[in-house]
């Protein structure tokens, strides 16, 4: 036989035709039509009726072969009406020409005629490529190009310094790639060692840079700070595609920046990534001060956690904004002994970050080799749930899960909360607390080598306190015994500590 041909049956003969099905609903094929609403720009067409001439009626969509037209008042024309020197424009531009018919109307309030076109078909792809490339996103960008003339020559030229710095690591780092041909530098110590070396290289000269561009931002006029944010991040966003932690920050998968993914990143013992530039991205990320301070705030927290469990008793622990709560995995994973029952609450917004610590945290319980007396309890809240709870189920939460708690943390929530209300907040949460409970709130404080880049270059901007600030924050608890602000390790996280005394205020 033939290697061409085929038996009977054989799955490469292809589909039986007598099989084949059409459409299951809408058995009228009609060619593609663009609603003009999508259009930045309203389309319109002019032509002759009956020697009448009608001029830039309003156009609905279009097609290759016509086009929707929507009147107020009717234009005395049946089906198969011809309208001659007919014009459709858009942006000013005439984009076909020549006679065409009414195929169809609907009376009513507008009226709408569907026109065909008696002549060549219409690009619609012209038409795409000129509305949606060169006229939306190029001429937008050569507008906004021009506007960056209002920039500072010398500020503009700082980012540049900036953007090019980071073009050179990246390029060297490549070349680290292409000289290991064996691919060692995937080996966690090796990437970290070669990122290391890299950052201590080029970071007093980053450091440098930013810290001048902060300075001279405080000079610009608020339309200038909004034109340099737009600038510096279309810059510095060409280098960070790909890399998890900026790219995050920017394009916020879970709907803001700071997410539990990103806090993870900061924390973790190995850097990622897929080529040695994304890692050296994350190293850089992990090391600049407030990288540093992601993880000096939580040793903060971890201490708070762990004087409350040696005190030899029963204890419950809320973490509000949980996020990854890298702090309660290193306290399960190296307390020795828990010799009282500890119960972990977990509060965020984020479905995701809950589902993610709860498994991290049964990891390392698991891994422990005893049957630890922890209890683990999760609460999917807002914030507003928290402070507003609706009657019912979440006023009862409130009040089975949350009231008569003895440690209250919260290291990131804040930096996003303006004073108003994170006043209301700390006030909220101390009235949670068991009498002796501690509440601690941690804050970032802006820092001129890292603030300015994680909001110029990644869009992550954050509500930087000032010691007073963080006092003022407690101004409206009742019952503290002591009311202090202290600082983490790295001098740049403000921590607001409130002891309360007496009885909760049961009030949610």
């Amino acid at each position: 036989m033939n290697e061409q041909q085929k038996e009977p049956g054989d799955d490469r003969n292809g589909a039986v035709h007598a099989d084949l099905s059409g459409a299951s609903a809408h058995f009228r094929f009609r060619t593609e039509r663009l609603k003009v609403a999508s259009f930045e720009f309203a389309s319109t067409c002019n032509f002759n009726l009956g020697g009448v001439f009608h001029k830039s009626l309003g156009v609905i969509d279009v097609s290759t072969t016509g086009l929707g037209i929507q009147t107020e008042s009717s234009l005395e024309a049946k089906p198969g009406t011809l309208l001659t020197d007919f014009r459709f424009e858009h942006r000013g531009k005439t984009l076909w020409s020549g006679t065409a018919r009414i195929a169809n109307i609907r009376t009513g309030n507008p009226n709408c005629y569907g026109v065909q076109f008696l002549g060549p078909v219409l690009n619609l792809h012209a038409l795409r490529f000129n509305d949606e490339i060169l006229e939306n996103r190029v001429g937008s960008a050569l507008h906004t190009m021009s506007d960056f003339e209002t920039l500072p020559n010398s500020w503009r030229a700082r980012c540049l310094d900036l953007f090019l710095l980071l073009v050179e690591v990246r390029r060297a780092l490549e070349a680290a790639e292409a000289m290991d041909q064996l691919g060692s530098w995937r080996e966690p110590s090796n990437s970290f060692r070669l990122c290391e070396a890299m950052f201590l290289k080029t970071w007093p000269r980053f450091k440098q840079l930013i810290e001048k561009q902060e300075i001279e931002t405080l000079d610009l006029s608020p339309s200038q700070v909004e034109l340099g944010l737009t600038f510096a991040q279309r810059l510095f966003m060409l280098e960070y595609e790909g890399c998890e932690f900026p790219h995050r920050a920017y394009f916020k998968p879970q709907g803001y920046a700071g997410d539990y993914r990103m806090m993870e990143l900061a924390q973790a013992a190995n850097l990622e990534g897929e080529s040695l530039f994304q890692r050296f991205v994350h190293y850089y990320a992990q090391h600049t001060s407030l990288g540093r301070t992601i993880k000096g705030r939580a040793e903060v927290a971890l201490e708070a956690a762990k004087q409350l469990v040696d005190s030899g008793r029963p204890v419950r622990i809320l973490s509000l904004a949980c996020g990854p709560a890298v702090e309660l995995r290193r306290l399960l994973a190296t307390y020795p002994r828990f010799e009282h029952k500890v119960e972990i609450i977990l509060v965020d917004q984020d479905e995701s970050a809950l589902g993610s610590c709860l498994a991290e945290l049964n990891q390392v319980i698991g891994l422990r080799g005893d049957n630890p007396p922890i209890e683990i309890k999760c609460l999917h809240f807002s914030l507003r749930q928290l402070l507003a709870p609706k009657r019912g189920a979440e006023r009862e939460l409130i009040q089975e899960e949350i009231h008569g708690v003895d440690l209250i943390y919260s290291m990131g929530l804040f930096d996003y909360l303006l004073q108003p209300l994170a006043r209301r907040t700390v006030a909220r949460l101390a009235s949670y607390l068991n009498p002796g409970g501690r509440l601690l709130v941690g804050n970032l404080m802006r820092v001129p080598d890292s603030s300015w880049q994680i909001e110029f270059a990644t869009a992550w901007h954050l509500i930087y306190r000032i010691e007073e600030e963080m006092h003022d924050l407690a101004s409206a608890v009742e019952g503290a015994a002591k009311t202090g602000v202290t600082i983490d390790e790295t001098g740049h996280c403000l921590f607001l500590d409130v002891v309360r005394t007496g009885h909760s205020v049961c009030d949610a």
